[in-house]
């Protein structure tokens, strides 16, 4: 949710089952360079004129790591902020924070020492828009219902228009991990290839679906394809009831 507030975007959504860590991976589209310089805490990396963006990326990335925890403490007070708050962030997530700081105090001439838990006030806060919380209500409800517990991009936002958050397209295809995972790669949809015959039986409206699909996204595989035009028919369906 937090990086779709911030201009990122989600290629995949993972809840972790016993014993495991799962976690989400982020797209930063054209600033998964400054992405990187911020993990490496060196802004010097920078062209000075660069700088501002490099700084601009960094709060987007507190705000974004900071999420996590702030919306487990709102949901466990009851869709509410604490009077008094006691923070117990993951320590993946932790490191992470430590490293933006450890960047921001290099690229600003007295940044506060507390800036990550003005960050966390400012996104309890946010938390309490009644849209940005239904948001994460349906997100939660829909991975919930998935037999793997994950979702793909295609259905991560669209379930974000359906609560009446605007998706921003990211620019580039490449991503990083919000959260642990044990396999560091991403887990592509199965591939499946289209026989003569199979491309025979689609529909007109298959067809004309499929068209749609390929304007929106250009890079779709065949199994991405497949799974979006069925989900666009379940819509139709249901709103056809």
């Amino acid at each position: 949710m937090f990086a779709y507030l911030n201009d990122f975007s989600c290629d995949s959504l993972e809840l972790p089952e016993a014993g495991s860590a799962a976690g989400s991976m982020l797209n930063a589209g054209n600033d998964l360079a400054f992405v990187q310089a911020v993990l490496s805490g060196n802004p010097s990396s920078h062209f000075p004129e660069n700088i501002e963006r490099g700084i601009a990326t960094a709060r987007k990335m507190m705000t974004i790591y900071c999420a996590g925890t702030c919306a487990e403490i709102f949901f466990q007070n009851n869709a509410s902020i604490p009077d008094e708050l006691e923070i117990e962030i993951p320590g993946n997530d932790l490191r992470i924070i430590e490293k933006i700081q450890t960047y921001l105090e290099k690229a600003i001439v007295d940044h506060r020492d507390d800036y990550p838990s003005q960050v966390i006030v400012s996104v309890l806060k946010k938390l309490q828009d009644h849209d940005i919380w239904r948001a994460i209500e349906l997100l939660a409800a829909k991975v919930s219902q998935q037999e793997n517990k994950s979702l793909t991009r295609f259905y991560i936002e669209d379930t974000l228009l359906l609560a009446g958050i605007k998706v921003q397209k990211a620019n580039t295809g490449s991503g990083f991990n919000l959260g642990l995972h044990e396999d560091k790669s991403v887990k592509p949809l199965k591939e499946s290839s289209m026989s003569a015959s199979d491309i025979m039986n689609l529909t007109p409206l298959d067809v004309m679906l499929r068209d749609f699909l390929k304007k929106i996204k250009k890079d779709w595989n065949e199994g991405e394809l497949e799974s979006a035009t069925a989900h666009l028919h379940d819509l139709y369906k249901k709103f056809g009831e």
